[in-house]
């Protein structure tokens, strides 16, 4: 399923956004931010009832001003009206945000995982170092791994012992290799081995698109590819070891001025 839907934003996007891949990643990336804020901001202005929404802005000035004159007079009677006003507008207000949600919560989910296989990392370049991990049931731990040799890549050994690993989560068997790789018209496939089974993956070096960070090929066994995450500007961080990565941090970073200030240009409420 997961795969079905990563493949369906990939297809959809990339037909889209798919130019945005050859700029450079800070460039794409706020180009990205600022085209979701626009829509954002169009889906609002054909979703929501404006004239409400406006009419409700105004109401909420007002209240403002006469909640500070009561809190002067120290009318608690007025004060608690003013507040139960403000209160009621805030409900009607809330309700009528529901559509524009419903109606970006697909896209946005769509292009946020667009955004995660296209932006997220820096793709490989020629003969630049790349870490390469197989991440096993720990009953493997003792034996050997090692990929397949092929013309275009190189390491300094195919054949990797496995290691019991024990302190990082659930106990598992871990192989890492260093690969550099030339530049070629097509990504490299990379082959496993592990025993009599064997696991193949992606490894794109010098493509616009990188390969996938980590596959899944069963219950038990991971590859992943470490690369270096994009980077605002080369600084703007995000939090190691959770959902929070670099390149979202940029995101939200100018998406979110991106819809105030497209909201003020076009009037929208």
């Amino acid at each position: 399923m997961i795969d079905l839907w990563n493949a369906l934003c990939l297809s959809v996007f990339d037909a889209i956004l798919g130019w945005l891949v050859e700029m450079s990643t800070d460039a794409a990336l706020i180009a990205v931010a600022v085209l979701t804020g626009g829509a954002m901001t169009l889906v609002r202005r054909f979703t929501t009832n404006q004239d409400l929404l406006g009419r409700a802005d105004a109401d909420r000035k007002r209240l403002r001003a006469l909640i500070r004159d009561a809190k002067t007079r120290r009318d608690k009677e007025a004060l608690k009206r003013h507040r139960t006003t403000r209160s009621q507008i805030a409900l009607k207000t809330f309700r009528a945000e529901g559509l524009p949600l419903l109606v970006s919560i697909l896209p946005i989910a769509m292009l946020a995982t667009w955004a995660w296989q296209r932006l997220a990392f820096h793709a490989p370049k020629a003969d630049e170092p790349v870490r390469v991990s197989i991440y096993t049931p720990v009953s493997a731990a003792g034996g050997v791994a090692h990929i397949v040799p092929q013309d275009g890549v190189s390491t300094d050994g195919w054949v990797r012992p496995v290691v019991a690993v024990t302190d990082e989560g659930p106990p598992h068997g871990l192989a890492t290799w260093t690969l550099r790789a030339r530049t070629d018209d097509a990504p490299y496939v990379l082959t496993f081995r592990l025993g009599a089974e064997s696991f193949d993956r992606v490894f794109a070096v010098g493509q616009i698109a990188y390969s996938d960070p980590v596959v899944y090929h069963d219950d038990r066994t991971v590859t992943s590819l470490e690369m270096r995450p994009v980077k605002l500007f080369g600084v703007v961080g995000g939090l190691p070891d959770t959902y929070f990565p670099p390149w979202l941090a940029g995101y939200l970073l100018i998406v979110i001025p991106a819809v105030v200030l497209t909201k003020r240009v076009f009037k929208v409420k």
